[in-house]
């Protein structure tokens, strides 16, 4: 099956990746990485900023919504979970395993989307995530919404997935690629893991190369306070997930759905907390409530609205079959 990219997606030109693959963030390790999702470091305080309008304890991907939709609360992260699902099962209803309705997460984070796929679309699901606080929260959610044992975590490594060769139907990740210190190994992993006929879909932020050139030290503060290694780009992924053996069968670019909303709501802060009566009091506010520390959330959306509206950074999404049924 053949699925059409979509005719508004916004793909990027055919470029090397030559340049923004060797730009990587040279403070990055997998415990700043943990630091972030066990909210023990200073790049957690976002996180606690968020929780005001967001369920960020159970959801941490960038979410997904058309020009009319509210991007707030849980909504826009489950649409970016059925905008990469729908897509994934029409695949999977096609292959071999149909049958099977498993599916393996890989960076699983606090376990919305696997409990979300299985409350809605009926699968069974096994998350894999390098935080330990993710995990122990994963399967807290699972149990408090009644999808525990069917749906279950487990601590393990993106580039060393602890399960065996060809033993799931269906995997996919979201947004966590992004923290992998070595991508193709990433793919690789995926490609043992995956049952011949299998289902691959994921999502993740991009290089864009030629707007990198231009803002690199933009680009260079984005990775630091997200805790990023350094990005793909859109056709260092396809190149990479052919080199592997995929065959992709739908791949776009949707920043103007989720990256284009984020930098619109993040200039609306930056302007408030501009004024100092407010700062102050929100400052307080935003300790005393959430526990965050208001010059770290300045710091993290200043640098993350730098890079985003400069266009260094898209966000795509990638379907692919492993073939071999």
């Amino acid at each position: 099956m053949q699925l059409q990219t979509e005719p508004n997606s916004r793909i990027l030109s055919r470029e090397t990746h030559e340049h923004a693959f060797h730009i990587r963030n040279r403070e990055w390790k997998p415990e700043n990485v943990q630091g972030q999702y066990s909210d023990s470091n200073s790049h957690a305080d976002l996180y606690r900023f968020l929780m005001q309008w967001i369920d960020v304890s159970t959801y941490l991907n960038i979410g997904y919504s058309k020009y009319w939709q509210r991007h707030l609360r849980d909504a826009n992260f489950i649409r970016l979970i059925d905008r990469l699902a729908e897509p994934m099962l029409e695949l999977h209803k096609e292959s071999v395993h149909a049958s099977e309705k498993k599916l393996l997460d890989i960076g699983s984070g606090r376990g919305g989307a696997a409990i979300h796929a299985s409350k809605k679309y009926g699968i069974e699901a096994i998350g894999v995530d390098l935080t330990p606080y993710n995990v122990h929260k994963a399967n807290e959610n699972a149990k408090a919404r009644g999808v525990h044992p069917t749906v279950s975590f487990i601590e393990g490594n993106a580039q060393a997935i602890p399960l065996p060769n060809e033993s799931m139907p269906m995997i996919w990740s979201i947004e966590s690629p992004a923290h992998f210190p070595d991508k193709q190994q990433f793919l690789k992993e995926v490609y043992r893991v995956l049952k011949p006929g299998g289902i691959f879909t994921f999502s993740d932020l991009l290089a864009v190369e030629h707007k990198i050139k231009k803002y690199k030290t933009q680009y260079e503060g984005f990775l630091t306070v997200w805790d990023v290694p350094y990005l793909e780009t859109y056709e260092s992924y396809l190149k990479a997930l052919g080199e592997i053996g995929f065959v992709v069968k739908k791949s776009e670019i949707v920043t103007k759905n989720n990256i284009d909303i984020y930098v619109r709501h993040a200039r609306r802060y930056l302007i408030y907390f501009r004024i100092p009566g407010f700062y102050r009091w929100y400052s307080q506010w935003l300790k005393d409530r959430w526990g965050a520390d208001i010059d770290n959330v300045r710091e993290h959306m200043q640098k993350s609205y730098d890079a985003l509206s400069k266009g260094t950074i898209d966000y795509g999404l990638f379907w692919a079959v492993k073939p071999g049924a």
